[in-house]
């Protein structure tokens, strides 16, 4: 081990502040000049966050204080390299590092320690020194333990706005990936606390990148089977709701709508119906007077189709989807309406209706499929309703007139 007098950088100025303490000076004062809101990701909290555990690491190996002053050195500096050029940042980062030891008048062999720290970042080998294994392994800490995707949105937002990087899903899952891989930890007490929660999040990135591939990777045909596929992390659960059961109530009130039209409709047309007749088989009226019979006629015809068509609107429709030999996957695609699911046993239906319940995309596809059903028999309710209602007016209108030519000719 070397002389710590001639290695120690705990130098303390006129005014009392050591040296890493002007680091920090030093590199605060670089991030104020020349910083860039953009760096969302790699900035001066994060240089205060990676110092901070540099101390607790330390503390708990009972690091030399030469090799811990070296290391804190580092955490201030090695981020400073971003502010002139994200692309050789570790490079810039020396150079400044460089500039500030030497203003400072350290030792050779005591800077040597805080420039192998920034090495390591460029070469990715091996930390050579105590100063280098408890600066490398603070720094992981902080990038892959501790609030991994949270911190992981932050970089993808740097990278995007700085450097004009767009990455998809599957791509930025897999970078990230392949980053917290290379994640180690050479202190006794960073393997011990960390590598754990770096486990957990290598873990979860690998899930996502399985689950990014699968949807890739999936066929034309069950694409459509996942058209509802994470709907509730764009959309509030709430919104959903609401918005079918707003659509619900709404084609339930047009479906009581047209069921009140075309009671009005049977109504209007039996009575007159009814009458008409009564009055022209009154004593021998069309005898005495032959010619009131065309109005009649027309009348009675074109209010028996008018009947005809709204008691076709008003009669009740149920559609059955899983008639016939469906399998348990079809069926289940359909089970929200009493008309598809009449037809199960029981056990096929409690069976359905649990695969529901468990799956977001199925529940969401069923009450779907339902609305749009409900929408087709409206559909077919307000074709024969408009067609009952023309049919009467022109009749109506025909009989009118049929009725004073036959009065006045």
């Amino acid at each position: 081990m070397t002389n710590k007098s001639t290695t120690d950088i705990r130098v303390t100025s006129s005014t009392g502040t050591t040296l890493g303490e002007r680091a920090k000076i030093y590199a605060l004062q670089l991030f104020n000049e020349r910083g860039d809101a953009r760096l969302t990701y790699h900035n001066f909290r994060q240089a205060t966050d990676v110092n901070a555990l540099i101390r607790e690491i330390s503390d708990a190996e009972k690091t030399v204080e030469t090799a811990r002053e070296a290391a804190e050195i580092a955490s201030w500096f090695y981020l400073t390299g971003f502010l002139a050029d994200p692309k050789n940042a570790f490079v810039f980062a020396r150079k400044n590092a460089n500039e500030f030891l030497s203003v400072q008048q350290i030792p050779a062999l005591a800077a040597e320690q805080v420039i192998a720290c920034l090495q390591t970042l460029e070469s990715g080998n091996v930390p050579r020194n105590d100063a280098a294994r408890v600066f490398s392994d603070a720094r992981n800490a902080w990038l892959f333990a501790t609030n991994f995707s949270e911190k992981s949105a932050l970089l993808r937002l740097e990278l995007e706005l700085l450097l004009h990087e767009q990455y998809s899903k599957a791509d930025w899952t897999q970078f990230r990936l392949q980053q917290i891989i290379g994640a180690k930890f050479y202190t006794a007490y960073a393997k011990e606390k960390f590598e754990i929660d770096t486990g957990r999040n290598l873990m979860s990135q690998k899930s996502l990148v399985e689950k990014s591939r699968n949807n890739t990777s999936m066929r034309d045909e069950d694409v459509a089977l996942r058209t509802f596929e994470g709907i509730e992390k764009k959309l509030p659960e709430r919104a959903i709701q609401t918005f079918f059961r707003a659509n619900y109530r709404n084609h339930i009130n047009l479906s009581q709508i047209a069921d009140n039209k075309a009671n009005i409709m049977i109504s209007v047309n039996a009575i007159l119906i009814s009458v008409v007749l009564s009055i022209a088989s009154y004593q021998n009226i069309s005898e005495r007077n032959p010619a009131i019979l065309a109005p009649v006629i027309v009348f009675v015809i074109a209010g028996l189709a008018s009947l005809i068509f709204a008691v076709l609107s008003a009669r009740p429709k149920v559609t059955s989807l899983n008639s016939g030999k469906k399998t348990m996957d079809e069926v289940k695609q359909n089970v929200a309406f009493f008309g598809n699911f009449v037809g199960l046993t029981v056990e096929q239906f409690e069976e359905a209706m649990d695969a529901v319940m468990r799956d977001g995309e199925l529940m969401y596809g069923n009450m779907t499929r339902d609305l749009y059903y409900l929408g087709k028999v409206l559909d077919k309710k307000y074709r024969l309703l408009t067609m009952s209602y023309n049919i009467f007016m022109v009749g109506f209108a025909t009989t009118v007139l049929f009725f004073l030519i036959a009065l006045f000719l």
